[in-house]
């Protein structure tokens, strides 16, 4: 890259990457302005904002003698170690630049659209392209709209269908693509064969809401059916009774088993639907079921699915930097 393409931004980026990462450890001397431009292919004067840049961040600090240039800051020993320092070391900071503005006469809503576009750049040089999949539009809307709320972040969210329409436009436009365990192996596959990376296909658990659970911890007798659209879904649900009731007689079976289902509803004490078919179990049986499950998605899933967002982002960070390194 020609070096007046290198901004100071990015050269502050590349050093706080070296910081971060433990290249320099705080108290350790960063290279004089002149070699860290010959290292890194910019020229001076860039190198020299950069490390004001950072100066002013508080990141680093002149040496003893400011002839010898400048060191890691030892700031908070070394720095935050985790998040609670890291969010009682941003409020000090936070406080301190806000005295400051309010010195050189800014006004409350100034300072704070000063640090919502800061936070914009940042953060929007960082973007994860994100979209979540699922098979029925219920699902589909629900749970696509609890993960833009849960993750604070745009997440597209489209009928399975969709997906299979085109898998290479999915592979162009996004970094993340999130669908529920049941259709986890058949989506990896496809994107797989077109080169999506696997790691990129994030699987999430879903389990009955509380309020589904509930309904069916109330049920007194011991033979229960079980109707899904999907096979997995059924699988998942029996697994989950006999948990809770292993001395329970559990059968399951798909909506498309036409004769299954109303052998079932016949038979069983109780019957559990997934809401996809509530409505054909019945207009097939002329029966309504007990409970009609609905899902939402498990926590665990989410705290791994936010830290692989992460990792992204940090990914596309490295990335950026190694254009200026």
């Amino acid at each position: 890259m020609p070096k007046d393409q290198i901004s100071a931004e990015k050269v502050s980026k590349a050093l706080l990457n070296r910081i971060s990462s433990g290249q320099f450890q705080p108290g350790d001397r960063l290279p004089p302005v002149r070699k860290m431009a010959l290292e890194i292919g910019s020229n001076r004067n860039t190198v020299n904002k950069a490390y004001q840049m950072l100066l002013d961040m508080g990141v680093i600090e002149y040496s003893d003698n400011r002839r010898k240039g400048f060191t890691v800051s030892n700031t908070d020993q070394s720095g935050p170690r985790n998040r609670d320092e890291l969010l009682n070391y941003f409020h000090r900071r936070s406080v301190d630049l806000i005295w400051q503005s309010m010195a050189a006469g800014m006004t409350s809503d100034e300072i704070l659209d000063q640090l919502k576009n800061a936070v914009n750049e940042v953060f929007s040089n960082q973007a994860v392209r994100i979209i979540f999949f699922e098979c029925n539009d219920y699902d589909t809307n629900e749970m696509g709209r609890s993960l833009n709320q849960i993750l604070k972040i745009p997440v597209e969210y489209k009928n399975l269908s969709d997906f299979y329409q085109n898998p290479g436009k999915v592979i162009e436009n996004y970094d993340i693509l999130i669908t529920t365990y049941h259709h986890l192996a058949e989506i990896t596959t496809s994107l797989n064969q077109n080169g999506f990376p696997a790691g990129h296909v994030i699987g999430i658990e879903t389990r009955p809401t509380p309020d589904s659970m509930l309904k069916i911890a109330r049920f007194t007798k011991p033979r229960i059916g079980v109707i899904c659209t999907n096979q997995n879904t059924s699988h998942m649900l029996k697994h989950i009774l006999y948990g809770y009731h292993p001395d329970w007689t559990v059968e399951a079976t798909e909506i498309e088993q036409t004769e299954k289902v109303r052998e079932l509803v016949n038979t069983c004490d109780h019957i559990i639907v997934t809401h996809t078919c509530k409505q054909q179990v019945t207009e097939l049986t002329g029966k309504i079921p007990d409970v009609t499950a609905f899902f939402q998605i498990d926590e665990q899933s989410i705290a791994f699915l936010q830290q692989r967002i992460h990792q992204l982002r940090v990914e596309k960070v490295k990335q950026d930097i190694e254009l200026v390194e």
